[in-house]
């Protein structure tokens, strides 16, 4: 039973079990697969609520070992364990909820994750550029085709803002060569845009499926840089 299990795991993480126990215990483990598993998800399940709803782990590991404590001294009758419902519930839903949560702790990022843009704002109230204005609102409204296209008809060359929308634009439609085209020109200038175009590229690098390159460019964002954090945050999950 599920219940048995849990209270067994419980008092071998606690090394609550006599020395015989234990050492069935683990030969127990070392032969049945599906046993360590569980006892691994049970780690993750308890670490986790230690970690995040500590008072609601105390309740359920001094149940299960009042419960243990119960069976132990009434070992000579054979009884069915009672194992109160509710913690049969938390037992069973921390297993599923916990190899659920490991599954995507372990998942690759991806490209989707990290693609939350700022807002474009070009122009203003009464400004008459036609393809300026077009660029600035289908990229908000994240149109990045049609964005792609007017910024393709706006003179950019000394202008890395524009240049800079225009190549989140390309990376979104995976027009990938043109976009880090633009990239590097503005990684090799001087503006405050530099080291949002090494993120973008690194991101780039991310959604063609490239974490090695991803990862080299993400080392050189700097402390300062606006996307320390996220750059941080996005090489800790590609190691």
């Amino acid at each position: 039973m599920d219940e048995e299990i849990y209270i067994a795991f419980d008092r071998y993480l606690e090394n609550e079990m006599p020395e015989e126990e234990r050492i069935e215990f683990e030969d127990r483990l070392q032969n049945n697969a599906a046993i360590r598993e569980k006892l691994e998800l049970y780690k993750e399940a308890t670490n986790f609520l230690n970690n995040k709803f500590s008072p609601e782990t105390v309740a359920f590991k001094d149940n299960l070992r009042a419960i243990s404590k119960q069976n132990s001294d009434k070992k000579q009758k054979p009884k069915v364990i009672r194992f109160y419902p509710w913690i049969t519930g938390i037992a069973a839903s921390l297993v599923l909820f916990i190899g659920t949560w490991v599954f995507l702790q372990n998942e690759t990022p991806a490209y989707g994750d990290y693609n939350q843009h700022e807002v474009a704002m070009f122009t203003e109230r009464g400004d008459n550029n036609t393809d300026l204005k077009n660029a600035q609102d289908f990229f908000n409204e994240k149109n990045f085709a049609k964005a792609a296209e007017s910024f393709s008809k706006i003179p950019m060359e000394n202008n890395p803002e524009l240049q800079y929308f225009y190549a989140v634009s390309l990376i979104e439609i995976s027009d990938y060569v043109k976009a880090e085209l633009l990239l590097h020109f503005i990684i090799n200038g001087n503006s405050s845009y530099k080291f949002k175009a090494v993120w973008y590229l690194a991101l780039s690098k991310l959604k063609q499926e490239m974490p090695n390159d991803a990862k080299e460019l993400l080392k050189q964002i700097p402390p300062d840089a606006e996307d320390y954090e996220k750059a941080q945050k996005l090489l800790s999950q590609l190691d």
